[in-house]
């Protein structure tokens, strides 16, 4: 089993797809969307969830696990269904106008302290963010070619990482002044993505790209080969790291006196470790094999945790959390380009989404075992638990199989098949 890429691999940077003008297009699109979400999402937060306070660690952990949990279980595979029944340029254009008019009306709700709409506007916010993502990221593989899919991946995650700490900036600066001006630049943002998409001429996909595949063979291609084994490894490892940054987050909050300084410092660490992960991911799979990447990236995450048997520290912790956040962003950079690119037409955004939900989920689900070892037992003997299954999961996706297997293929195909004929064709 070879480990590192020795065939010649045709070098992709990120500023030459930038060359591409769709793919330049869609970008800024998703530049201005985001910028625009995250000031959004950080006004109705701060007049919902951290009103007066910032809360203790426990409580900001529930309040995230559920604002993750609840676009993924509300419109995680209907976001899918939506990708691939209409065009998805269409979906992104329309989607990113509806956007701007919610964020228009939502002025009145702020203006009258409607508490139960901004709830509403909060939970429609998450779902529409989530259900643009899944039309977008489905859109990628028809504006780059299969071996640049991680480049370009790894670029959208760095511009989704910067347009949220734009958005930050434009929150805070806006909302010392009014809360609506927030809204208004929200609202123009998100016309402005709208027009953004609207240029693209290349076609993404979606409507009458094979849109009567049933869900039963987009189910199957989740269950042979490549996808199967990119879908496992993230969601597994996705969850471990939910586990670990819920016990350092509250190992450290007993150190600052129950304040949320130290959740606050975990997920900041985590983010910006995530952000070099994207720099470097395009690195790692010129020179790595998916299978070694795998396994390198959970064995590292299990190394790093080793010295918490020994010194607890909370630098220590802080510094095991942005590794592991590192490591885990390599590896799901590389899974989303295996599932774009193994998807079959007229499938992608379901797949898609049926991914991005399960490693989510599992996230959402780590998060929740933490706090429930750190609360009943104690964070130190949740990150010790860590250790020994991050090695676990190295060597089990040492040994799983990823290559298809001609059955699983053909098992696929069979299912694709029977379902374009099984739908009456108009004559």
């Amino acid at each position: 089993m070879e480990l590192v890429r020795r065939d010649e691999q045709l070098h992709v940077t990120r500023r030459s797809l930038l060359r591409l003008a769709d793919f330049r297009r869609v970008v800024l699109g998703q530049f201005i969307s985001q910028s625009a979400d995250a000031a959004m999402l950080l006004l109705l937060a701060k007049q919902l969830l951290f009103t007066g306070a910032d809360g203790p660690t426990p409580v900001l952990l529930a309040q995230a696990v559920l604002s993750s949990a609840a676009p993924l279980v509300l419109v995680g595979p209907i976001a899918g269904l939506v990708a691939d029944k209409w065009a998805r340029k269409q979906v992104l254009v329309s989607g990113q106008a509806i956007r701007s008019v919610l964020a228009l009306a939502t002025i009145a709700v702020v203006v009258f302290h409607l508490h139960l709409a901004l709830i509403a506007v909060f939970v429609l916010s998450l779902c529409a963010s989530r259900l643009l993502y899944t039309a977008r990221i489905a859109s990628v593989r028809h504006l780059v070619r299969q071996h640049e899919l991680v480049a370009a991946d790894s670029l959208m995650s760095i511009v989704g990482v910067i347009a949220g700490l734009i958005g930050g900036m434009v929150f805070a600066s806006l909302v010392r002044l009014s809360a609506v001006l927030v809204l208004v630049a929200v609202a123009i943002g998100h016309f402005a993505a709208a027009y953004a998409y609207d240029q693209t001429r290349s076609w993404l996909g979606g409507e009458g790209e094979t849109s009567t595949l049933r869900w039963r063979a987009v189910l199957a291609q989740l269950s042979c080969g490549k996808t199967r084994y990119a879908v496992l490894a993230t969601s597994t490892h996705r969850c471990l790291v939910g586990v670990t940054v819920a016990c350092v987050s509250m190992n450290l909050d007993g150190r600052t006196g129950g304040s949320a300084s130290g959740y606050a410092a975990t997920v900041g660490v985590a983010g910006l470790a995530g952000f070099i992960g994207s720099l470097t991911s395009e690195w790692a799979n010129e020179h790595l094999r998916r299978r070694a990447l795998t396994i390198g990236v959970f064995a590292a995450s299990g190394l790093v945790l080793v010295p918490v048997q020994f010194v607890n520290s909370p630098m220590l912790c802080l510094a095991i959390i942005g590794l592991i956040a590192f490591c885990f962003q390599n590896l799901r950079v590389a899974s989303d380009a295996t599932i774009q690119a193994n998807a079959a037409p007229g499938s992608c955004g379901r797949v898609f989404a049926a991914y991005d939900v399960a490693f989510n989920l599992t996230y959402v689900g780590g998060l929740l075992v933490g706090l429930s070892l750190s609360s009943n037992i104690s964070s130190e003997v949740g990150l010790m638990a860590c250790a020994p299954l991050f090695f676990v999961g190295a060597i089990v996706f040492a040994v799983i199989e990823r290559d298809v297997r001609i059955g699983d293929t053909q098992d696929a195909a069979a299912l694709v098949v029977e379902s374009r004929e099984s739908t009456p064709v108009a004559v």
